[in-house]
């Protein structure tokens, strides 16, 4: 993921993409789950400080996203489906090739891209290794991997560095938060709420190296 450079923010707007879904009902990304409510709270804190140039809305729970999948629908076919069966398979070999074990992450400190400011992310290696085990090609010349926790989308064109001097002036001196990973989560959002929550499909645990779909979990390998 390529951190931003240009000199203002990108708006997006909170409506129906259809024309990059095409009527997919899902999308699918690995990610690390951070569902403890000190997590909510921490995002919740550095929100709050860039509240007036954000879309109002941003239901996605903390995570910090390791590879976007695609559109995915689950048991039924569909013509823009990207991600099914097939590649949910091929991501467990993946990812049992890597034997991976539990890791700690360290989340401290800010940034901003052009469309989303965030919390950074930071580990011995761990998050790197399994974002190019599972991306193995760019997805853009000059793409660049940036491990973080988003904190909204921005709804006007501001000044970048003004938005990252805000920010950063909010999260100064918060002691570092530190978070044991023991599960990479496979999980999904409807494809039009470009801001709604997550759902849990399934996990990789890191002890027992298997995947484990969750109740309600659209694809079983």
């Amino acid at each position: 993921m390529n951190a931003a450079t240009s000199l203002l923010t990108q708006p997006c707007e909170d409506r129906d993409f259809v024309d990059w879904h095409r009527g997919c009902p899902w999308c699918a990304v690995w990610l690390v789950w951070l569902g403890a409510p000190q997590w909510q709270a921490r995002v919740e804190q550095a929100r709050s400080a860039l509240q007036p140039w954000l879309l109002p809305r941003y239901a996605r729970q903390p995570h910090i996203s390791l590879a976007y999948r695609g559109l995915m629908c689950g048991a039924q076919t569909h013509s823009a489906a990207e991600f099914g069966r097939a590649q949910l398979r091929a991501d467990i070999a993946c990812l049992h090739s890597l034997q991976l074990a539990p890791w700690e992450i360290r989340v401290q400190g800010s940034d901003s891209f052009s469309t989303v400011p965030y919390l950074a992310a930071s580990d011995a290696g761990s998050l790197q290794a399994v974002h190019q085990a599972l991306t193995p090609h760019m997805p853009a010349p000059d793409w660049r991997y940036v491990p973080h926790v988003t904190l909204g989308h921005y709804a006007q064109a501001v000044p970048m560095a003004d938005m990252v001097r805000t920010l950063q002036s909010a999260v100064h001196g918060q002691a570092p938060m530190v978070e044991t990973v023991q599960q990479l989560w496979l999980a999904r959002y409807r494809t039009h709420d470009i801001a709604g929550p997550l759902a849990l499909e399934g996990c990789w645990d890191l002890r027992s190296q298997c995947y484990v779909p969750q109740p309600g979990a659209l694809l079983h390998p």
